[in-house]
């Protein structure tokens, strides 16, 4: 394997190469320079630094993108490979987007990550005491990050090889480590939490935030047991592989993932934000504080400055009228999938060439209005001066339509159907015919918000806002479907579902089901559950693979992918100059589903349950198989 033969044999090497970039703000040691291995470990400090390090491979997802663009919640404007993703045309000769430093499971990259551990841990014991450092948290640290990184390569690829210690150049010859078997990996994996956790503290200060604690490993326990109970690991029809197989018993892994999540909720560390108010609107901004904000109910985050690590997200998926990029947008499906304030679920405008006269977007749960930027929606701050110079509103509304002005020129607006309307108007500017870098606007119009601070100028101020790793609405939904699969389904609505809902003053999980018409028992549970996690979990790196443990990736995978044509006309009488604001006392507006398919022609292959291991590091090593259907 390229990743051993470079990373883990440079130990021979008279000097270890210490990449010492900052991670973070809690970063205590930055030296510029090379460091021999005897040094590195006689000084808790330059140990430190390397540890440090090792924090750069827990990769977020604060970048142009991530693995959301990946799933029917959204598609990436700017491709880079995930077209060849998302249509399946990948192969262990061909990884496309797989082989992205932005991919959280990258086979190199978190190899690399693992060597640094494996050297910091075999030597971290017989590094001198020195004030100011806890050698035994140090050792905690690297143990709870060697085994985030195995969990996110068995997250990707299966069952992969378990290196726990540095090689030689010796070792190179004629390498032969096999894949580990997916149960063998989590056993692996559990072992360094468990061990991890009496040395973690149970509390970061301000200044040491998005550092390991004991409560992150145990929530990591809480996901990968999950993880491996799923479907994906007991099927045998579309799962062949033995190494991504799990030949146990799944309830003892839902009743330990249901234990280890129950223990960070019932910890009294973190506790659930009541978002509770007046109005929808006031719901859904509290809401989205907890997304962009430090707050009780993070439990493991990548933490940002303004100057040497940066989150990239409001300039990468902003809207263009900002001067951002749209890199991540949300599809139509998705943004349709929200439900209505009374819990049902609306199965309008979900088909290409489905129209409606009328704001759909009325009317949603406050997670929809957190989550997505659409027409209309309130962005935050004054647009720029070379937009609208007379623009009066001291927020901006995003404008991805096109609108019917009596001082526009003609504007054609092409329909699904194939006909055009043609009026005098005025393309939106945060539309891909915009004034403002129309190449950089977003093809289904519409734009991520969650994770944004919407108040920050992405194009000239990076904003601070945490990338949220693990928090804790995760555990809650980690316990409920553990809860349903172990048919404890009391405990899975009462205990988990329903806290969770009822802080942004959604209706109970029960009533939710009879306004859906659907009964209260395992199967329809299970469907709300995944629903919620959705809704709850959406832009976090979750869905990719979740939709993959479940099994239902045919269905979302298949999915056409689709997006929203809009024009607004003005009422009999009106009349509108600019700026444009979004009043439907003066606009009629009219909604059609756009086929995007010319752009991104989705399907799915059940070769794309596991990722494909690049064909250069099956050469190099005799023992790797790859996975199926990926030759």
């Amino acid at each position: 394997m390229k990743t051993k033969l470079r990373y883990l044999f440079m130990v021979l090497s008279l000097t270890v190469s210490i990449i010492l970039s900052s991670c973070s703000d809690f970063m205590d040691y930055n030296p510029a320079t090379e460091y021999a291995e005897s040094d590195v470990f006689n000084d808790a400090g330059l140990t430190q630094a390397l540890i440090n390090t090792i924090y750069n491979y827990v990769r977020d997802g604060a970048r142009e993108h991530n693995t959301t663009g990946l799933t029917d919640d959204a598609y990436f404007t700017h491709n880079y490979g995930q077209i060849a993703v998302n249509e399946a045309n990948v192969s262990g000769s061909d990884i496309q987007w797989y082989n992205d430093w932005n991919n959280p499971f990258h086979w190199k990259n978190s190899y690399q990550g693992i060597y640094y551990a494996n050297l910091v841990l075999e030597n971290i014991d017989k590094v001198p005491p020195l004030a100011g450092y806890d050698i035994a948290y140090m050792k905690g640290e690297v143990l709870f990050l060697r085994a985030w990184l195995y969990s996110r390569l068995v997250q990707g690829f299966g069952g992969v090889p378990i290196i726990d210690k540095t090689y030689g150049l010796n070792d190179a010859v004629n390498i032969s480590i096999p894949r580990s078997n997916v149960e063998d990996c989590l056993k692996f994996i559990i072992a360094d939490l468990d061990t991890a956790i009496p040395l973690l503290y149970d509390k970061v200060s301000d200044a040491n935030l998005g550092r390991a604690t004991k409560w992150a490993a145990i929530a990591l326990k809480a996901r990968m047991y999950l993880q491996i109970a799923s479907p994906l690991y007991a099927d045998r029809s579309v799962n062949t592989l033995d190494v991504n197989q799990f030949k146990g018993d799944r309830k003892v892994l839902y009743r330990n993932a249901l234990d280890a999540a129950k223990e960070v909720i019932k910890s009294g560390r973190y506790e659930l934000i009541d978002c509770n108010a007046p109005t929808i609107a006031e719901i859904a901004d509290k809401y989205h504080q907890i997304a962009i904000s430090n707050n009780k109910e993070m439990i493991f985050t990548k933490q940002f400055n303004s100057k040497d690590v940066t989150n990239q997200l409001p300039i990468q998926h902003g809207p263009n009228g900002y001067h951002n990029w749209s890199g991540t947008t949300p599809t139509q499906d998705f943004v349709m999938h929200f439900e209505m304030e009374d819990g049902s679920l609306s199965d309008a405008l979900t088909q290409v060439g489905q129209h409606q006269v009328g704001n759909p977007y009325n009317g949603r749960e406050p997670r929809f209005y957190a989550n997505v930027g659409y027409d209309g929606a309130v962005w935050g701050r004054v647009r720029p001066a070379d937009a609208y110079p007379l623009d009066p509103t001291p927020l901006g509304n995003l404008q991805c339509g096109t609108y019917e002005l009596t001082d526009g020129s003609n504007v054609t607006v092409n329909l699904p159907d194939g006909s055009k309307v043609e009026f005098k108007g005025i393309y939106g500017i945060d539309t891909r015919q915009g004034p403002i870098e129309d190449w950089n606007g977003s093809w289904t119009s519409y734009y991520e918000k969650k994770l944004i601070d919407t108040s920050v100028d992405g194009q000239n101020f990076p904003q601070v806002v945490p990338w949220p790793y693990i928090r804790l609405a995760e555990m809650y939904l980690i316990a409920a479907e553990a809860a349903i699969e172990l048919e404890e389904l009391d405990d899975a609505i009462d205990d988990y579902l329903d806290p969770l809902r009822q802080r942004i003053g959604r209706p109970d999980t029960r009533t939710t089901l009879a306004v859906r018409g659907k009964a209260v028992n395992q199967e329809n549970l299970r469907e709300f559950l995944r629903h919620e996690r959705r809704s709850e979990l959406s832009f976090e790196d979750f869905r990719y693979f979740d939709v993959r443990r479940w099994m239902i990736a045919p269905q979302t995978g298949n999915k056409t992918l689709t997006g929203m044509t809009i024009f607004a006309r003005l009422k009999p009488g009106k009349t509108a100059m600019r700026p444009y604001i979004h009043d439907e006392s003066i606009w009629d507006y009219h909604y059609y589903v756009k086929d995007l398919s010319f752009r991104e022609n989705r399907k799915w292959d059940n070769k794309m349950y596991f990722a494909p291991i690049t064909r250069d590091e099956i050469k190099r090593n005799a023992g790797l198989v790859q996975n199926p259907g990926m030759d």
